[in-house]
């Protein structure tokens, strides 16, 4: 029973390079969860939220809270169905700061075997998010997107010396998905 972390800050394109891999790889038996869809529905439930890009808006207490909601149903879904991949944010970017994406006690619970970072150009990711019209996602500079690659890079380091589980780094530049993908499905 393999637990796999893919992070990737938005506009990176983790979920795409995961869909993509397993694209690539028909043989494979992983289920994919994506973290922030699990927080969602239990924030919906609560009747909290109406949109899934306010949950980084809720008060840090409240994101813990929900968070650690869905940390149990991934626990109890390792349990059931075995080779899990979570897509999720490595950290989540607030009002009051950078939020781990999977704090201790979250880590803890899940022991997690692998984390994989997925990186673009500061460029890349600017470009990504403005055509995303699925989503509400906050503008940033240049600066600010290198600021965050380099706290998830930072934050996965502790991860993994609390966890014992290596980290990967892929890129996934603009036109080189396939490349990022069959990187990611040699790793599973």
């Amino acid at each position: 029973m393999t637990l796999v972390v893919v992070t990737g800050m938005p506009g990176s394109g983790s979920s795409t390079v995961i869909k993509e891999a397993l694209r690539l790889k028909a043989e494979h038996n992983y289920s994919v969860r994506n973290y922030g869809d699990i927080m969602y529905e239990a924030a919906l439930e609560e009747g909290i939220v109406r949109t899934r890009d306010e949950l980084r808006k809720l008060s840090v207490t409240k994101q813990r809270e929900i968070q650690m909601h869905a940390c149990d149903k991934i626990a109890e879904w390792r349990r059931k169905i075995g080779n899990i991949i979570i897509d999720t944010h490595c950290t989540i970017k607030t009002p009051e700061g950078y939020l781990p994406g999977l704090p201790e006690y979250v880590l803890r619970k899940l022991n997690p075997d692998l984390f994989v970072l997925i990186e673009a150009n500061p460029e890349e990711i600017q470009e990504r998010r403005q055509r995303d019209r699925t989503r509400d996602r906050d503008v940033e500079a240049l600066s600010e997107i290198e600021e965050h690659q380099f706290m998830n890079r930072a934050m996965a380091t502790v991860y993994s010396c609390l966890t014992g589980a290596a980290v990967k780094i892929i890129k996934n530049h603009n036109g080189r998905l396939k490349a990022a993908a069959e990187e990611f499905a040699r790793l599973i």
